[in-house]
Protein backbone atom coordinates (compact mmCIF):
# COMPACT_ATOMS: atom_id res chain seq x y z
CA UNK A 1 0.00 0.00 0.00
CA UNK A 2 0.96 3.44 -0.91
CA UNK A 3 0.45 5.20 2.02
CA UNK A 4 2.86 8.11 2.67
CA UNK A 5 1.00 11.40 2.26
CA UNK A 6 1.98 14.66 2.27
CA UNK A 7 -0.46 17.55 2.58
CA UNK A 8 0.54 20.94 1.33
CA UNK A 9 -1.42 23.72 3.74
CA UNK A 10 -2.97 23.62 7.10
CA UNK A 11 -6.13 25.47 6.82
CA UNK A 12 -9.49 22.96 6.85
CA UNK A 13 -9.13 21.52 3.67
CA UNK A 14 -5.98 20.39 4.28
CA UNK A 15 -6.78 19.42 7.80
CA UNK A 16 -10.02 17.43 6.95
CA UNK A 17 -8.44 15.52 4.20
CA UNK A 18 -5.54 14.57 6.95
CA UNK A 19 -7.90 13.68 9.39
CA UNK A 20 -9.86 11.40 7.01
CA UNK A 21 -6.74 10.36 5.12
CA UNK A 22 -5.81 8.91 8.93
CA UNK A 23 -9.15 7.48 9.86
CA UNK A 24 -8.39 5.25 6.97
CA UNK A 25 -4.53 4.20 7.91
CA UNK A 26 -2.18 6.44 5.97
CA UNK A 27 0.73 8.25 7.00
CA UNK A 28 0.15 11.70 7.20
CA UNK A 29 2.52 14.70 6.93
CA UNK A 30 0.75 17.50 7.06
CA UNK A 31 2.98 21.03 5.99
CA UNK A 32 1.98 24.54 6.88
CA UNK A 33 4.28 27.35 6.12
CA UNK A 34 2.65 29.78 8.98
CA UNK A 35 3.07 29.45 12.34
CA UNK A 36 -0.34 27.73 13.59
CA UNK A 37 -2.81 26.14 11.93
CA UNK A 38 -6.44 27.05 10.77
CA UNK A 39 -5.49 29.04 7.22
CA UNK A 40 -7.79 32.10 7.08
CA UNK A 41 -9.79 30.93 9.77
CA UNK A 42 -6.25 30.87 12.25
CA UNK A 43 -7.10 32.68 15.61
CA UNK A 44 -5.03 35.25 17.61
CA UNK A 45 -5.45 35.98 21.52
CA UNK A 46 -7.80 38.28 22.70
CA UNK A 47 -8.68 39.29 25.77
CA UNK A 48 -8.54 35.84 27.18
CA UNK A 49 -9.76 34.43 24.49
CA UNK A 50 -9.34 33.21 20.44
CA UNK A 51 -10.92 35.20 17.91
CA UNK A 52 -10.80 34.67 13.93
CA UNK A 53 -7.87 36.45 11.97
CA UNK A 54 -10.73 37.36 9.40
CA UNK A 55 -14.51 37.12 10.65
CA UNK A 56 -16.48 33.93 10.50
CA UNK A 57 -19.77 32.20 10.88
CA UNK A 58 -22.36 29.40 9.74
CA UNK A 59 -25.38 29.44 7.88
CA UNK A 60 -27.93 26.69 8.87
CA UNK A 61 -27.06 25.11 5.48
CA UNK A 62 -23.59 24.08 6.66
CA UNK A 63 -23.51 20.57 7.85
CA UNK A 64 -20.57 18.91 6.75
CA UNK A 65 -18.21 20.89 9.14
CA UNK A 66 -21.10 20.51 11.82
CA UNK A 67 -21.51 17.29 11.49
CA UNK A 68 -17.05 17.13 11.32
CA UNK A 69 -17.47 18.48 15.00
CA UNK A 70 -19.77 15.65 16.32
CA UNK A 71 -17.84 13.44 15.26
CA UNK A 72 -15.02 15.17 16.74
CA UNK A 73 -17.28 15.09 20.07
CA UNK A 74 -17.78 18.42 20.12
CA UNK A 75 -21.00 19.45 18.67
CA UNK A 76 -21.99 20.37 21.59
CA UNK A 77 -20.10 23.81 20.95
CA UNK A 78 -22.09 24.78 18.15
CA UNK A 79 -24.13 28.15 18.94
CA UNK A 80 -26.95 29.19 16.51
CA UNK A 81 -26.95 33.26 17.18
CA UNK A 82 -30.39 35.66 16.11
CA UNK A 83 -27.73 38.13 13.78
CA UNK A 84 -28.59 41.75 12.75
CA UNK A 85 -27.64 43.04 9.04
CA UNK A 86 -27.19 46.43 8.30
CA UNK A 87 -26.95 49.21 4.99
CA UNK A 88 -25.08 52.36 5.19
CA UNK A 89 -26.27 54.80 2.74
CA UNK A 90 -26.66 58.40 2.62
CA UNK A 91 -24.71 58.72 6.25
CA UNK A 92 -27.42 56.52 7.65
CA UNK A 93 -27.50 52.90 8.95
CA UNK A 94 -30.27 51.03 7.55
CA UNK A 95 -31.80 47.58 8.86
CA UNK A 96 -31.78 44.89 6.09
CA UNK A 97 -33.17 41.84 7.17
CA UNK A 98 -36.78 42.15 6.06
CA UNK A 99 -39.10 42.15 3.50
CA UNK A 100 -39.94 45.86 5.03
CA UNK A 101 -36.72 46.84 5.89
CA UNK A 102 -36.37 47.10 1.95
CA UNK A 103 -39.85 48.36 1.53
CA UNK A 104 -38.32 51.77 3.88
CA UNK A 105 -35.34 52.18 2.22
CA UNK A 106 -36.33 55.78 0.81
CA UNK A 107 -33.39 56.51 -1.41
CA UNK A 108 -35.30 54.49 -3.87
CA UNK A 109 -38.46 55.67 -5.17
CA UNK A 110 -41.32 53.30 -4.04
CA UNK A 111 -41.69 51.14 -6.91
CA UNK A 112 -37.58 50.46 -7.19
CA UNK A 113 -37.95 48.97 -3.64
CA UNK A 114 -41.15 46.53 -4.41
CA UNK A 115 -38.51 45.97 -7.90
CA UNK A 116 -35.72 45.66 -5.18
CA UNK A 117 -37.50 43.16 -3.19
CA UNK A 118 -38.71 40.71 -5.74
CA UNK A 119 -35.97 40.65 -7.49
CA UNK A 120 -34.64 39.21 -4.11
CA UNK A 121 -37.08 36.98 -3.04
CA UNK A 122 -36.75 35.62 -6.88
CA UNK A 123 -33.44 34.81 -6.64
CA UNK A 124 -33.88 33.15 -2.86
CA UNK A 125 -36.36 30.72 -4.30
CA UNK A 126 -34.85 29.26 -7.96
CA UNK A 127 -33.34 26.19 -7.69
CA UNK A 128 -30.69 24.32 -10.29
CA UNK A 129 -29.88 27.32 -12.00
CA UNK A 130 -26.30 26.84 -12.06
CA UNK A 131 -26.43 26.37 -15.81
CA UNK A 132 -28.73 30.14 -16.72
CA UNK A 133 -27.17 32.22 -14.08
CA UNK A 134 -23.42 31.90 -14.63
CA UNK A 135 -23.91 32.61 -18.51
CA UNK A 136 -24.99 36.47 -17.14
CA UNK A 137 -23.79 39.07 -15.27
CA UNK A 138 -25.30 39.81 -11.86
CA UNK A 139 -24.95 43.76 -13.49
CA UNK A 140 -26.60 42.83 -16.44
CA UNK A 141 -29.57 41.13 -14.48
CA UNK A 142 -30.15 43.39 -11.57
CA UNK A 143 -30.28 46.58 -13.95
CA UNK A 144 -32.75 44.45 -16.12
CA UNK A 145 -35.59 43.42 -13.63
CA UNK A 146 -34.38 45.51 -9.87
CA UNK A 147 -33.92 48.81 -11.80
CA UNK A 148 -30.61 50.85 -12.53
CA UNK A 149 -31.35 53.07 -9.46
CA UNK A 150 -30.94 49.13 -7.51
CA UNK A 151 -28.32 49.32 -9.00
CA UNK A 152 -26.66 52.01 -8.37
CA UNK A 153 -27.79 52.77 -5.03
CA UNK A 154 -28.05 49.30 -2.95
CA UNK A 155 -25.88 46.87 -5.44
CA UNK A 156 -23.31 48.71 -7.32
CA UNK A 157 -21.22 50.19 -4.15
CA UNK A 158 -21.53 46.31 -2.65
CA UNK A 159 -20.29 45.06 -6.40
CA UNK A 160 -17.24 47.50 -6.30
CA UNK A 161 -16.46 47.44 -2.47
CA UNK A 162 -15.82 43.50 -2.82
CA UNK A 163 -14.76 42.76 -6.56
CA UNK A 164 -13.23 46.47 -7.51
CA UNK A 165 -12.44 46.13 -11.55
CA UNK A 166 -14.65 42.93 -11.90
CA UNK A 167 -17.78 44.23 -10.16
CA UNK A 168 -19.48 44.12 -13.46
CA UNK A 169 -18.34 40.64 -14.53
CA UNK A 170 -19.04 38.62 -11.38
CA UNK A 171 -21.99 35.98 -12.58
CA UNK A 172 -25.36 35.98 -11.49
CA UNK A 173 -24.35 32.77 -9.95
CA UNK A 174 -22.60 34.35 -6.98
CA UNK A 175 -25.55 36.43 -5.95
CA UNK A 176 -28.14 33.67 -6.73
CA UNK A 177 -26.47 31.69 -3.95
CA UNK A 178 -25.66 33.79 -1.69
CA UNK A 179 -29.53 34.84 -1.68
CA UNK A 180 -30.10 30.96 -1.49
CA UNK A 181 -27.67 30.43 1.95
CA UNK A 182 -29.30 33.79 3.42
CA UNK A 183 -33.23 32.28 3.30
CA UNK A 184 -31.73 29.28 4.57
CA UNK A 185 -30.73 30.74 7.70
CA UNK A 186 -33.68 32.38 8.28
CA UNK A 187 -36.17 31.36 11.37
CA UNK A 188 -39.04 32.48 9.45
CA UNK A 189 -39.15 35.43 7.34
CA UNK A 190 -37.66 37.82 9.83
CA UNK A 191 -34.90 36.05 11.42
CA UNK A 192 -31.82 35.16 10.29
CA UNK A 193 -29.60 32.79 13.12
CA UNK A 194 -25.73 32.35 12.20
CA UNK A 195 -23.14 29.19 13.65
CA UNK A 196 -20.49 30.06 15.38
CA UNK A 197 -18.29 27.64 17.38
CA UNK A 198 -18.30 28.61 21.23
CA UNK A 199 -14.28 29.26 21.79
CA UNK A 200 -14.20 29.81 18.68
CA UNK A 201 -12.72 28.24 15.53
CA UNK A 202 -9.76 27.04 17.46
CA UNK A 203 -11.48 24.33 19.34
CA UNK A 204 -12.04 22.66 15.79
CA UNK A 205 -8.28 23.33 14.62
CA UNK A 206 -7.09 21.91 17.94
CA UNK A 207 -9.79 19.09 17.95
CA UNK A 208 -8.57 18.08 14.11
CA UNK A 209 -4.72 18.22 15.07
CA UNK A 210 -5.06 15.67 17.98
CA UNK A 211 -6.86 13.51 16.11
CA UNK A 212 -4.13 13.74 13.21
CA UNK A 213 -1.62 13.19 15.87
CA UNK A 214 -3.16 10.45 17.46
CA UNK A 215 -3.56 9.00 14.43
CA UNK A 216 -0.32 8.60 13.90
CA UNK A 217 -0.08 11.77 11.53
CA UNK A 218 2.38 14.37 11.43
CA UNK A 219 2.19 18.11 11.43
CA UNK A 220 4.47 20.94 10.31
CA UNK A 221 3.99 24.27 10.97
CA UNK A 222 6.57 26.80 9.71
CA UNK A 223 7.54 24.57 7.00
CA UNK A 224 7.30 26.24 3.74
CA UNK A 225 7.11 23.59 0.59
CA UNK A 226 9.85 24.82 -2.25
CA UNK A 227 8.72 22.80 -4.79
CA UNK A 228 7.04 19.43 -5.71
CA UNK A 229 9.67 16.51 -7.35
CA UNK A 230 8.42 15.07 -10.47
CA UNK A 231 9.99 12.91 -12.15
CA UNK A 232 8.23 11.54 -15.83
CA UNK A 233 5.43 13.17 -15.27
CA UNK A 234 4.60 11.90 -11.54
CA UNK A 235 4.97 12.92 -8.68
CA UNK A 236 7.63 11.93 -6.54
CA UNK A 237 8.28 14.18 -3.27
CA UNK A 238 8.72 17.55 -1.60
CA UNK A 239 11.57 19.93 -0.99
CA UNK A 240 11.42 22.66 1.02
CA UNK A 241 12.93 26.24 1.39
CA UNK A 242 16.06 26.74 2.90
CA UNK A 243 15.16 28.11 6.39
CA UNK A 244 15.73 26.14 10.06
CA UNK A 245 12.28 25.17 10.71
CA UNK A 246 11.32 23.90 6.48
CA UNK A 247 14.72 22.12 6.88
CA UNK A 248 13.93 20.42 9.49
CA UNK A 249 10.64 19.80 8.59
CA UNK A 250 11.93 17.95 5.42
CA UNK A 251 14.83 16.31 7.15
CA UNK A 252 11.90 14.54 9.60
CA UNK A 253 9.78 13.40 6.76
CA UNK A 254 12.40 12.13 5.07
CA UNK A 255 12.05 8.03 4.44
CA UNK A 256 15.95 7.58 4.96
CA UNK A 257 18.52 10.25 5.59
CA UNK A 258 20.25 9.37 2.22
CA UNK A 259 17.36 10.83 0.23
CA UNK A 260 17.61 14.38 -1.18
CA UNK A 261 14.40 15.26 -0.81
CA UNK A 262 11.52 13.90 1.33
CA UNK A 263 9.49 10.79 -0.58
CA UNK A 264 5.77 10.52 -0.73
CA UNK A 265 3.61 8.66 -2.75
CA UNK A 266 0.58 11.22 -3.12
CA UNK A 267 0.54 14.47 -2.80
CA UNK A 268 -1.81 17.15 -1.92
CA UNK A 269 -1.92 20.49 -2.38
CA UNK A 270 -4.08 23.06 -1.19
CA UNK A 271 -2.51 26.48 -1.29
CA UNK A 272 -4.02 28.91 -4.21
CA UNK A 273 -3.54 28.42 -7.51
CA UNK A 274 -0.95 31.01 -7.96
CA UNK A 275 0.92 29.59 -5.39
CA UNK A 276 0.82 26.07 -6.51
CA UNK A 277 2.29 27.06 -9.82
CA UNK A 278 5.32 28.05 -8.26
CA UNK A 279 5.37 24.48 -7.02
CA UNK A 280 5.31 22.57 -10.27
CA UNK A 281 5.51 22.84 -13.81
CA UNK A 282 1.62 22.09 -15.04
CA UNK A 283 1.12 21.59 -19.13
CA UNK A 284 -0.53 24.82 -20.53
CA UNK A 285 -4.32 23.24 -20.71
CA UNK A 286 -4.49 23.07 -16.81
CA UNK A 287 -2.53 26.44 -16.19
CA UNK A 288 -5.32 27.89 -18.47
CA UNK A 289 -7.68 26.80 -15.92
CA UNK A 290 -5.98 27.51 -13.01
CA UNK A 291 -5.75 31.10 -14.35
CA UNK A 292 -9.13 31.61 -15.17
CA UNK A 293 -10.53 32.63 -11.67
CA UNK A 294 -8.84 35.72 -10.40
CA UNK A 295 -7.86 36.53 -6.38
CA UNK A 296 -9.28 39.75 -4.90
CA UNK A 297 -7.05 39.98 -1.48
CA UNK A 298 -8.34 40.72 2.15
CA UNK A 299 -7.37 43.74 4.34
CA UNK A 300 -8.49 43.09 7.61
CA UNK A 301 -8.20 45.84 10.62
CA UNK A 302 -9.54 44.70 14.34
CA UNK A 303 -10.23 47.44 16.92
CA UNK A 304 -10.92 46.41 20.74
CA UNK A 305 -12.69 49.51 21.29
CA UNK A 306 -14.60 50.54 24.73
CA UNK A 307 -17.95 50.88 23.26
CA UNK A 308 -20.36 49.66 20.70
CA UNK A 309 -19.54 51.58 17.00
CA UNK A 310 -23.51 50.47 16.69
CA UNK A 311 -26.18 48.12 17.24
CA UNK A 312 -25.17 45.75 13.71
CA UNK A 313 -23.68 42.70 13.68
CA UNK A 314 -22.79 43.25 9.92
CA UNK A 315 -22.97 46.23 8.45
CA UNK A 316 -22.46 46.74 4.85
CA UNK A 317 -20.89 49.67 3.51
CA UNK A 318 -22.72 51.26 0.21
CA UNK A 319 -20.87 54.89 0.04
CA UNK A 320 -17.08 54.40 -1.78
CA UNK A 321 -16.20 57.56 -0.30
CA UNK A 322 -15.34 55.11 2.65
CA UNK A 323 -12.48 53.35 1.66
CA UNK A 324 -13.81 49.68 3.07
CA UNK A 325 -16.52 47.43 2.38
CA UNK A 326 -18.13 46.24 5.59
CA UNK A 327 -17.65 46.79 9.19
CA UNK A 328 -18.55 43.46 11.72
CA UNK A 329 -18.96 43.69 15.42
CA UNK A 330 -18.05 40.84 16.41
CA UNK A 331 -20.05 41.74 19.91
CA UNK A 332 -23.12 42.38 18.85
CA UNK A 333 -22.93 38.89 17.54
CA UNK A 334 -21.27 37.15 21.11
CA UNK A 335 -21.46 39.11 24.02
CA UNK A 336 -19.03 41.24 25.39
CA UNK A 337 -18.40 39.20 28.34
CA UNK A 338 -16.75 36.65 25.83
CA UNK A 339 -13.91 39.62 24.73
CA UNK A 340 -13.89 40.39 28.85
CA UNK A 341 -16.53 43.29 28.56
CA UNK A 342 -14.61 44.94 25.58
CA UNK A 343 -16.21 45.54 21.92
CA UNK A 344 -14.60 44.02 19.14
CA UNK A 345 -14.93 44.82 15.57
CA UNK A 346 -13.56 43.82 11.93
CA UNK A 347 -13.15 46.84 9.34
CA UNK A 348 -13.22 44.81 5.87
CA UNK A 349 -12.07 45.43 3.00
CA UNK A 350 -11.62 43.49 -0.57
CA UNK A 351 -8.99 45.07 -2.65
CA UNK A 352 -6.69 44.17 -5.28
CA UNK A 353 -3.03 43.16 -3.95
CA UNK A 354 -1.63 46.06 -6.19
CA UNK A 355 -3.62 48.15 -3.93
CA UNK A 356 -2.23 51.41 -1.78
CA UNK A 357 -4.62 49.70 1.10
CA UNK A 358 -3.36 46.30 0.86
CA UNK A 359 0.22 47.66 0.96
CA UNK A 360 -0.18 49.85 4.46
CA UNK A 361 1.07 49.27 7.58
CA UNK A 362 -1.27 48.89 10.31
CA UNK A 363 -1.02 52.16 11.66
CA UNK A 364 -1.24 54.08 8.18
CA UNK A 365 -4.16 51.45 7.29
CA UNK A 366 -5.61 52.89 10.79
CA UNK A 367 -4.92 56.28 10.21
CA UNK A 368 -6.86 56.81 6.82
CA UNK A 369 -9.51 54.51 7.91
CA UNK A 370 -10.16 57.14 11.14
CA UNK A 371 -12.36 59.84 9.47
CA UNK A 372 -14.41 56.98 7.47
CA UNK A 373 -15.27 55.37 11.28
CA UNK A 374 -16.88 58.57 11.92
CA UNK A 375 -19.45 58.84 9.09
CA UNK A 376 -20.90 55.56 10.71
CA UNK A 377 -21.02 56.98 14.17
CA UNK A 378 -20.64 60.66 14.37
CA UNK A 379 -19.54 60.44 18.24
CA UNK A 380 -17.10 57.63 17.08
CA UNK A 381 -13.28 59.26 18.88
CA UNK A 382 -9.97 57.31 18.25
CA UNK A 383 -9.77 56.75 22.31
CA UNK A 384 -12.23 54.58 21.88
CA UNK A 385 -9.99 51.94 20.49
CA UNK A 386 -7.49 50.29 23.24
CA UNK A 387 -5.84 47.97 20.66
CA UNK A 388 -5.91 47.08 17.17
CA UNK A 389 -4.54 44.45 14.88
CA UNK A 390 -3.84 44.15 11.10
CA UNK A 391 -4.05 40.90 8.86
CA UNK A 392 -4.30 40.45 5.47
CA UNK A 393 -4.47 37.70 2.78
CA UNK A 394 -3.48 38.09 -1.10
CA UNK A 395 -6.24 34.94 -1.89
CA UNK A 396 -9.67 35.93 0.61
CA UNK A 397 -11.84 36.49 -2.24
CA UNK A 398 -11.79 34.03 -5.62
CA UNK A 399 -13.95 35.40 -8.63
CA UNK A 400 -15.15 33.25 -11.16
CA UNK A 401 -15.52 34.50 -14.51
CA UNK A 402 -18.54 33.42 -16.52
CA UNK A 403 -19.17 29.92 -17.34
CA UNK A 404 -17.09 28.68 -14.84
CA UNK A 405 -18.40 25.29 -15.11
CA UNK A 406 -16.40 24.69 -17.55
CA UNK A 407 -13.28 25.98 -16.05
CA UNK A 408 -12.55 24.11 -12.57
CA UNK A 409 -9.45 22.52 -12.64
CA UNK A 410 -9.40 18.64 -11.85
CA UNK A 411 -8.59 17.59 -8.27
CA UNK A 412 -6.46 15.33 -10.39
CA UNK A 413 -3.72 17.30 -12.05
CA UNK A 414 -2.29 16.28 -14.90
CA UNK A 415 1.12 15.29 -12.64
CA UNK A 416 0.44 11.69 -11.58
CA UNK A 417 -0.45 11.81 -7.75
CA UNK A 418 -0.50 15.71 -7.23
CA UNK A 419 -3.73 16.73 -5.98
CA UNK A 420 -5.16 20.06 -6.28
CA UNK A 421 -8.02 21.43 -3.71
CA UNK A 422 -8.66 25.29 -3.35
CA UNK A 423 -11.17 27.46 -2.88
CA UNK A 424 -11.41 27.78 -7.23
CA UNK A 425 -12.98 24.14 -6.74
CA UNK A 426 -15.95 24.47 -4.70
CA UNK A 427 -18.05 26.18 -7.18
CA UNK A 428 -20.89 27.41 -7.22
CA UNK A 429 -19.90 28.46 -3.75
CA UNK A 430 -16.38 30.67 -3.68
CA UNK A 431 -15.13 29.99 -0.09
CA UNK A 432 -16.24 29.44 3.28
CA UNK A 433 -14.89 26.66 6.19
CA UNK A 434 -17.82 24.63 5.36
CA UNK A 435 -16.83 23.92 1.52
CA UNK A 436 -13.37 23.93 3.02
CA UNK A 437 -14.29 20.47 4.85
CA UNK A 438 -16.22 19.44 2.34
CA UNK A 439 -13.22 19.84 -0.26
CA UNK A 440 -11.13 17.99 2.04
CA UNK A 441 -13.60 14.85 2.45
CA UNK A 442 -14.10 14.85 -1.36
CA UNK A 443 -9.98 14.54 -2.02
CA UNK A 444 -9.14 12.21 0.83
CA UNK A 445 -11.91 9.66 -1.05
CA UNK A 446 -10.88 10.67 -4.31
CA UNK A 447 -6.70 9.56 -2.85
CA UNK A 448 -8.48 6.32 -1.05
CA UNK A 449 -9.69 5.28 -4.51
CA UNK A 450 -6.72 5.74 -6.55
CA UNK A 451 -4.78 3.81 -3.99
CA UNK A 452 -7.58 1.13 -4.24
CA UNK A 453 -7.97 0.68 -7.56
CA UNK A 454 -4.16 1.43 -9.05
CA UNK A 455 -2.21 3.75 -10.90
CA UNK A 456 -3.33 2.69 -14.34
CA UNK A 457 -7.36 3.25 -13.39
CA UNK A 458 -5.78 6.66 -11.83
CA UNK A 459 -4.07 7.77 -15.47
CA UNK A 460 -6.68 6.63 -17.10
CA UNK A 461 -9.31 8.76 -15.37
CA UNK A 462 -6.67 12.05 -15.43
CA UNK A 463 -6.42 11.31 -19.44
CA UNK A 464 -10.50 11.64 -19.68
CA UNK A 465 -10.53 15.00 -17.09
CA UNK A 466 -8.00 16.38 -19.69
CA UNK A 467 -10.01 15.83 -22.57
CA UNK A 468 -12.83 17.57 -21.05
Amino acid sequence: MDNRIAIIGGGFAGLTAAYELGKKGYQIFLFERAPELGGLAGTFPIEGARLERGYHHWFTSDTHITGLMSELGIGERVMWIPSKVGFLYGGKIWNWVTPMDIMKFSPLPLLDRVRLGLTTFYLQTRTNKIAAYEKITAAAWLKKYAGAQAWEKAWQPLFSGKFGAEAERVPLLFLWYKARLRLGSRKGINHEVLGYPRGSFQVLINALANAIRKQGGKIFCNAAVKRVVVDNGIARGLEFADDENSRAAGTSARRASTDEYARFDRVICTAPSFVAQKLAEFPDAYLKKMNAVKYMGAVLLILKMKQSMSPIYWLNIADRTIPFVATIEQTNFLSPDVYNGKRVMYVSNYLDPASPYFQMSRDELFAAYLPALKKINPNFSPDWVEEFWHFKEAAAQPVMPLNYSKLIPAYRTPLRNLYLANTTQIYPEDRGTNYSVRLGQIIARLVDEDVSRGDEWAENLQMKERAQ
